[in-house]
């Protein structure tokens, strides 16, 4: 079973929905369910401390523990040319941080339960950027995370990965988070192209538990520990098989990873796609999912990016059809 650590804390049995505390109403999915720990059993971080890239080697061969290797997997981030390396290996204990770079206010969120990464744009409310936490709840096996210390109200439910209000007052206005570019690549590609890169750094009180992976075995078997509503069709690609989804503008597309790599013909490569006539090259890897995209011309459009399990993007999102490369 995977493992979702956390106090069970006064707010939130770990199993009723309704203990927790929030605000149900104008609610914009069914199926919330909880995951088993409190409200705030994984600890949110808010704007973390960082180490230069070119410090990783030496911290590696100092410490006792590696903070990152070049397979591991990186959220990457680039704004207004300040480059900010997230590791999942600390993303999964913490799923959501909260941070300012390049003068904007951002978070960046992990789901280990639908291997969902997605980068938001922190909305202003009264003067101040909204930050946001881990619920404890779930729908569709994917993270819902909340907003906290608004200067007005309860706090509301959002999905972690469609950037959406699902339940309270921000709901039933409707609100959406506006998605970030960003890169969910391996270490070495992004210390590579980024040599200026800082890193998100470890909390030292957590230092044993980051060299635990929770999620080894759910990844590497087809079981699901939670409720998923629709399901993906059974004839078709796997439920976790891995799915980027590129948005540009109004119109998105949704590959698969593993069609990605058929076109190419390479576990690892490129492949050429036009969103909305804009040109755009995916740079992909298949074991581990990693995918980068890349504008071709020299047009202002910012293409953005998700990428998760396809049984997640597929509950959420049913009438999206998986393209053709």
């Amino acid at each position: 079973m995977v493992v979702r650590p956390g106090p069970i804390t006064g707010i939130g049995d770990g199993n009723d929905p309704a203990t927790y505390g929030f605000d149900l109403d104008c609610m914009r999915i069914s199926g919330i369910v909880a995951g088993g720990m409190g409200r705030d059993g994984l600890h949110a971080v808010d704007n973390p401390e960082t180490v230069a890239g070119t410090q990783v080697a030496t911290i590696n061969e100092e410490h006792r523990g590696k903070l990152l290797v070049g397979s591991d997997r990186v959220i990457g981030v680039i704004i207004k040319g300040e480059a900010r390396a997230y590791p999942l290996r600390l993303m999964r204990w913490h799923e959501v941080v909260n941070d300012d770079l390049g003068g904007e206010s951002i978070v960046v969120t992990y789901s280990g339960l639908s291997d969902a990464s997605a980068v938001w744009r922190r909305p202003v409310i009264a003067g101040q950027p909204l930050s946001f936490a881990v619920s404890g709840l779930l729908s569709n096996s994917n993270t819902l995370i909340y907003d906290r210390a608004r200067p007005e109200g309860e706090p509301s439910l959002w999905s972690q990965l469609g950037g959406h209000a699902v339940a309270g007052q921000l709901a039933c206005s409707e609100a959406h988070l506006q998605g970030l570019p960003f890169d969910l690549t391996l270490w070495s590609d992004w210390f590579e192209q980024h040599p200026d890169t800082d890193v998100m750094a470890p909390l030292p009180e957590l230092k044993r538990l980051y060299k635990r992976d929770p999620y080894h075995s759910y990844f590497g078997s087809q079981v699901l520990h939670f409720p998923v509503d629709p399901m993906p069709p059974a004839d078709g690609l796997d439920p976790k098989e891995s799915v980027v989804i590129v948005e540009n503008g109004s119109q998105r597309k949704v590959f698969a990873v593993s069609s990605l790599a058929a076109d190419a013909g390479v576990p690892q490569g490129s492949v050429d796609v036009t969103i909305a006539n804009l040109p755009l090259r995916i740079h992909f890897t298949t074991l581990p999912a990693t995918a980068r995209v890349e504008a071709l011309d020299d047009s202002d459009q910012i293409p953005v990016m998700r990428i998760a399990f396809w049984f997640a993007w597929h509950a959420q999102f049913p009438n999206d059809p998986l393209a053709t490369p």
